[in-house]
């Protein structure tokens, strides 16, 4: 008799907390315009990068068969977007500094 069950694919929890995630990550590219003081150099634009990468990576949990790899992909795309939140706040301390000087 075989012990383990073979998941078929997310759970409906599973589903909800990707779609949440991907709300929030929606949210802060959103505001990753505004953190990047409208600069648009290429320092300035890896918050959006980062964040772009990590929607496109949540996106792959819903279609991935196992579990494990699921959840390689879900905390990939954590780590990138704690980056971008990370690089966000960075680029707000920068542009506060700079805009500071220019005043």
């Amino acid at each position: 008799m075989e012990t383990l069950q073979q998941d078929a694919g997310a759970s409906a929890g599973e589903i909800a907390r990707v779609k949440i995630f991907i709300w929030i990550q929606l949210f802060f590219l959103g505001v990753s315009v505004v953190a990047g003081g409208f600069h648009f150099k290429v320092w300035s634009m890896l918050d959006t990068a980062l964040l772009i990468q990590s929607i496109g990576v949540t996106g792959l949990i819903v279609v991935l068969d196992e579990p494990h790899l699921r959840r390689i992909a879900f905390r990939a795309a954590v780590i990138l977007y704690l980056l971008a939140v990370l690089d966000m706040g960075i680029n707000v301390l920068v542009s506060g500094v700079v805009g500071w000087r220019v005043a």
